[in-house]
């Protein structure tokens, strides 16, 4: 992750002495699905056991209540934070980092001889810091163009899980969901594209939207203590996929480099 930052760096530095042509700064944000596949299979297999000991108990004499199931994780919102230099009326290179984040959790008792807590709670994050380029194919007053990046994503999942069964419960329930607070990191290398519509309000600020795919897997996460995430409980360390589409919208500002233009300044 440092060897890419720096590796960022030295091009912006470079970009900065060799090209006398417009910086532009933007942010951008809005709504992303990421596909968190693992995860969102261990949720699939949690509801299932809720709906069954749902179902066994509305019709038990001895225990009341209930626990709902849980929605799947992944939607969530994007952030994104952009430096470009235009090479070209039609070309800019840069870099970029962004922010996705999501989250889903449930919780619900069961009241028999004692109450039966179950919880079970996801929250995801995703960081990525990619060099990219723009490619404006299209500018009849609105600019339509297409993006592209490769660089590193890394992930943050945090799991909280309490699972209390009633003691009612007829027999033993076997992969029961490992109970506790977990944190788990890790990190991949992936690539980005997208197309994107700006309008120029004026010289120096332009407003626009832009969708686009990440594609990225991480092979393993692990905790600090370098305990591997298995959340199906079969012994084999569970992968991540990160990829998925963002819907952003933002705004820019163009800064003039150019020798020509005295001060740096707001066009």
């Amino acid at each position: 992750m440092k060897g890419l930052l720096s590796v960022l760096l030295g091009l912006l530095l470079m970009g900065t002495a060799c090209i006398a042509g417009p910086l532009e700064l933007g942010l951008g944000a809005g709504p992303s699905f990421t596909s968190l596949d693992s995860v969102n299979q261990s949720i699939g297999v949690f509801n299932a056991l809720v709906d069954h000991l749902n179902e066994t108990f509305d019709v038990h004499p001895d225990v009341t209540g209930m626990v709902p199931t849980m929605s799947t994780i992944g939607v969530g919102l994007s952030m994104s934070a952009t430096e470009r230099y235009r090479l070209t009326d039609w070309l800019a290179l840069g870099a970029h980092v962004e922010y996705a984040g999501s989250s889903s959790a449930t919780s619900g008792a069961y009241q028999g001889a004692e109450i039966s807590q179950v919880e079970l709670s996801y929250r995801s994050h995703v960081l990525g810091a990619l060099v990219d380029g723009d490619f404006t194919f299209v500018d009849f007053g609105i600019r339509l163009g297409a993006t592209a990046g490769i660089g590193y994503f890394y992930t943050i999942l945090d799991r909280h899980a309490v699972v209390q069964i009633p003691e009612e419960y007829p027999e033993a329930i076997a992969g029961l969901p490992t109970e506790g607070d977990a944190r788990y990191t890790g990190g991949a290398f992936g690539v980005e594209a997208g197309i994107s519509l700006t309008y120029p309000v004026f010289d120096w600020l332009s407003i626009g939207s832009q969708v686009l795919y990440r594609s990225a897997n991480v092979s393993s996460l692990t905790t600090s203590q370098g305990t591997a995430m298995d959340l199906n409980g079969d012994g084999q360390n569970d992968s991540l996929n990160l990829s998925g589409f963002a819907v952003q919208f933002s705004f820019s500002i163009r800064i003039d480099l150019s020798l020509d233009g005295g001060k740096e300044s707001l066009q």
